[in-house]
């Protein structure tokens, strides 16, 4: 399989013979196994499932090509025995998702072996930056669904609704559709509460005239999608009108430069000039977008420090915003491939003002 192969084909460039993955995320995108609570050892002609009893039938069914090892012991135990019997003089490890406790355990148990253990650092979420064929399928599905359970809850929406239970409806109507969970807990934000970039829903009705920032995704086979739209029930608050305005702007212009060989920073860049230029650059304090698939936010970021460059299979949020407090935010996001010769813009939900408008 192709992902297979692209990960012992970074091994051998490590010079690591095998790998443990110990983040979930790893163990997915290695296997297919969407359970939990299970590690993975990539050797060089198979790959160990370390897992237990209650996976058995699952795994059987997701990924029946692994070598299934049902431990009798502890996780750290089964890789000092796996390791053992293959007698590699070296074992890669996750630095990045390895506890402490993790770490004492594995030298605890492969003390008997001649295996040391050699931390790799970012080696598989580089990897994962790239999506595949089969991936970007399903992480265009996971856009799909997140934009239909929108849609539904938009059109279900009324003032005297609560914040919270917006939450829930979008929640509720994404699963409706195929979705195995919301991708995060979704923000939906009312009125002023707008200028909080990752506030949490409360109790707060939605009144007439208000704005409401929905911010959602959803998980679909393991993938994950993000996208935000402003709903506006009645009239729009002059300020965020105005806000609204230079942010499709931003949002737009960002998205045009997105093409291989590009720094992300410049992408940031192009985003924030003209942010800056209409006077509000202390309004926008968080990066332009990240990285999505198995983790909602991957390695992978466009900001003014990010060293990477762009590249073919690269899926990325572009989601510049203003937040003024005490008025409120806007905030515009979509889900962007990198193609190989510009980008694609996955979301199709529409992004002017008058589709934002519901009442």
């Amino acid at each position: 399989m192709e992902r297979q192969a692209r990960i012992r084909a970074a091994l051998r460039d490590e010079g690591i013979p095998a790998l443990l993955l110990t983040q979930f995320a790893d163990v997915s995108f290695a296997t297919g196994f969407e359970g939990d609570d299970s590690w993975a050892l990539v050797a060089p002609d198979r790959i160990y499932l370390i897992s237990d009893f209650r996976y058995i039938e699952q795994i059987g069914v997701e990924c029946p090509w692994v070598k299934l090892v049902v431990r009798k012991k502890s996780l750290a135990d089964e890789v000092g025995a796996i390791s053992k019997r293959c007698n590699w003089d070296r074992l890669g490890v996750q630095s990045e998702a390895l506890t402490l406790r993790q770490r004492h355990l594995l030298d605890r148990a492969i003390k008997a072996s001649k295996v040391k253990l050699k931390l790799t650092f970012d080696l598989m979420s580089k990897l994962r930056n790239i999506k595949d064929s089969h991936e970007l399928g399903i992480i265009e599905a996971a856009i799909q669904i997140a934009q239909d359970g929108f849609l539904a809850m938009r059109g279900q929406l009324r003032p005297g609704m609560t914040e919270n239970e917006v939450a829930g409806l979008l929640g509720y109507e994404m699963r409706r559709r195929g979705a195995s969970n919301a991708a995060f807990d979704s923000i939906i934000c009312a009125g002023a509460s707008g200028s909080l970039p990752h506030y949490r829903p409360s109790d707060k009705p939605i009144s007439k005239d208000m704005a409401v920032l929905c911010d959602w995704g959803a998980i679909y086979k393991g993938y994950r999608s993000d996208l935000t739209r402003m709903v506006f029930l009645g009239k729009v608050p002059g300020k965020i009108r105005q806000i609204y305005q230079i942010v499709l702007e931003a949002q737009r212009a960002a998205i045009a430069t997105i093409a291989p060989g590009v720094a992300a920073s410049t992408v940031d860049k192009t985003a924030r000039q003209i942010i800056s230029r209409a006077g509000y650059r202390k309004h926008f304090g968080h990066s332009l977008g990240h990285g999505i698939g198995r983790d909602i936010h991957e390695t992978l970021s466009l900001s003014p420090k990010s060293t990477t460059i762009l590249a073919p299979g690269m899926v990325v949020t572009v989601e510049p915003g203003i937040y003024i407090p005490g008025v409120g935010g806007v905030r515009i996001e979509d889900d962007v491939l990198v193609t190989h010769d510009g980008c694609r813009v996955l979301s199709t939900l529409p992004r002017d003002m008058d589709s934002a408008q519901l009442m």
